[in-house]
């Protein structure tokens, strides 16, 4: 496994699936993108992006490049194999040379895998893309039922760190009127936790097997890149993808 301190996915995958978050350390990035900035959409130095990606690809011992996204927050999921476009929010493949990988800063990582290891999906789950359907899109992309599949959500912020107006409740509870639960008040504040909405929403589908990181990117601010902590800051990336 690589040398570099991430966060590994701790579940019970196929011998041959690989999932895990990289962290801020070790990288080429300078403030305020320091060190492990992987995106080159917030404003880093380009050079310094594609080292750090350079690195991640060698010290992962990945088959191929990453299929690196351009995430808009929506609910599309592309299948690498046989959809060229990468302005989408998630992706799935059965192509064991393609690794998933998706950015964050705050929201959430999702990765899926088959419990025969032949198939793979990586999202990136904000509040309103998960929301809006897209984990249902994932899933209707790939070819396993959902009881055929496990998923692991990675570091992301919080129950106590996520602070939301009621409009976000209510959306939820329109749509997944069964996630009241992960919703709570602290004083005159409201709260969301985005994590165990994902864990509900994915279980509700049929995804019983659901394991959580339980890392939270706001509050460990020497590991991982928070937007809601700073808004001009680097972003993190949830890998998955099949070892040879």
């Amino acid at each position: 496994m690589p040398n570099l301190p991430n966060v590994i996915a701790d579940w019970p995958a196929p011998a041959n699936i690989c999932a895990l978050t990289t962290t801020m350390a070790v990288g080429h990035s300078l403030p305020p993108y320091a060190h492990n900035n992987l995106a080159l959409h917030v404003g880093d130095n380009a050079e310094h992006v594609l080292l750090n990606r350079r690195q991640l690809v060698t010290s992962l011992h990945l088959p191929n490049e990453p299929a690196w996204l351009e995430q808009t927050h929506s609910t599309d999921c592309v299948v690498i194999e046989k959809d060229p476009n990468r302005v989408a929010d998630a992706a799935t493949t059965r192509q064991t040379s393609s690794p998933l990988v998706i950015m964050t800063a705050d929201c959430l990582p999702i990765v899926l895998c088959d419990l025969a290891g032949t198939e793979i999906a990586a999202i990136h789950a904000g509040w309103r893309g998960l929301a809006q359907g897209i984990v249902e899109n994932t899933l209707a992309k790939m070819h396993h039922l959902p009881s055929q599949l496990i998923a692991w959500i990675g570091p992301s912020i919080c129950h106590t760190c996520f602070e939301i107006g009621s409009d976000v409740k209510d959306t939820y509870l329109k749509r997944y009127p069964y996630t009241s639960d992960a919703f709570h008040n602290n004083g005159s504040r409201l709260f969301a936790d985005l994590p165990k909405l994902a864990e509900l929403i994915l279980q509700t589908l049929g995804i019983f097997g659901v394991f959580q990181s339980g890392a939270c990117t706001y509050e460990q601010n020497k590991t991982f890149y928070s937007y809601r902590r700073q808004a001009q800051t680097g972003r993190i990336a949830t890998l998955i993808w099949f070892k040879k």
